[in-house]
């Protein structure tokens, strides 16, 4: 699909989100296989909002999704970040199932290195930092916009966003909300557009739970398939999908931007719809040979 050479570098995204609902789930996992691509860049995952499983979880998912395409290291998943301050929120129940699942053998389903929250990062740097990581990148806020605000706020942060940031898109599916006085001043704030994804984006693009599920057969232990189950509900709302699929495509054809509000376009509804979950239930591409060459899917 890709070759590794003669082709522009990826662009990077930084993910800020709850990690709540299935299709924050589903996100995650479309943004490693966009990665396994080489259509996209971890630049960094941060959650707010939610307890320390919730961050548990996402280091699992990177872990999984990337253990067939590069070596395993310690370092080869950045940390995640996680916000220490007391009070911590809630756990999501959502992925209990995934930290606690156990092989036959009673060991851990899931690799895992966070074991405590020094593990983890602090997030306004993490959100701050993540951005240098490459040239181009884009920012995805499904969460509280309490850290993401406050590392705008670091000593030269608005610079280097102003610098290396094409577009922050803010998911407005009851997460962003829940700090609206850092939300406000964080479009106020920020240098770069931003765009809002509304509850109706996603709530246009659900599809049946059991599509996804059926979709993830190609594992037969996937920590985001045990996410959607555990989530339970007939149909998955594709807020957090829609929304990174337009921060990385913004000319997919699927999308329209009208005064900063971003609106699925009628007729590609199910279309989209189709592309946003085969994307997000997809095995990572294979890594590519060594000395470079093609990389198949």
């Amino acid at each position: 699909m890709t070759q590794d050479k003669g082709l522009p570098a990826p662009i990077g995204v930084v993910y800020n989100t709850s990690m709540a609902r299935a299709d924050a789930a589903l996100a995650l996992a479309a943004l490693y296989v966009e990665s396994s691509r080489r259509e996209a860049k971890v630049s960094g995952i941060c959650v707010a909002g939610s307890g320390f499983d919730a961050a548990i979880f996402c280091d699992i998912v990177a872990r999984f999704y990337t253990s067939s395409t590069r070596v395993p290291s310690s370092n080869a998943v950045l940390p995640i970040g996680f916000p220490s301050d007391p009070p911590v929120p809630p756990n999501p129940a959502m992925v209990e199932t995934t930290i606690s699942r156990k092989r036959a053998d009673g060991q851990p389903q899931y690799t895992r290195t966070i074991q405590r929250v020094t593990d983890t990062a602090a997030p306004d740097a993490l959100l701050r930092n993540a951005i240098t990581f490459s040239a181009e990148t884009v920012v995805v806020l499904s969460a509280p916009a309490t850290w993401l605000v406050r590392a705008v706020g670091l000593a030269g942060a608005r610079a280097q966003y102003q610098q290396h940031v094409k577009r922050v898109v803010v998911v407005e599916a009851g997460e962003a909300d829940r700090d609206p006085a850092a939300l406000k001043s964080l479009v106020a704030a920020i240098p770069v557009p931003v765009v809002l994804c509304g509850r109706d984006v996603g709530e246009a693009l659900a599809v049946p739970r059991s599509r996804i599920e059926s979709s993830f057969a190609w594992a037969p232990a996937n920590p985001v398939a045990d996410a959607i189950v555990a989530a339970g509900g007939t149909d998955v709302p594709l807020h957090d999908v829609a929304a990174l699929f337009y921060a990385l495509h913004p000319d997919s054809g699927c999308f329209t931007v009208t005064d900063g509000r971003l609106a699925v376009v009628p007729e590609k509804k199910t279309d989209c719809a189709a592309e946003l979950v085969a994307l997000a239930t997809s095995k990572p591409a294979s890594p590519p040979p060594r000395g470079g060459g093609l990389v198949k899917n």
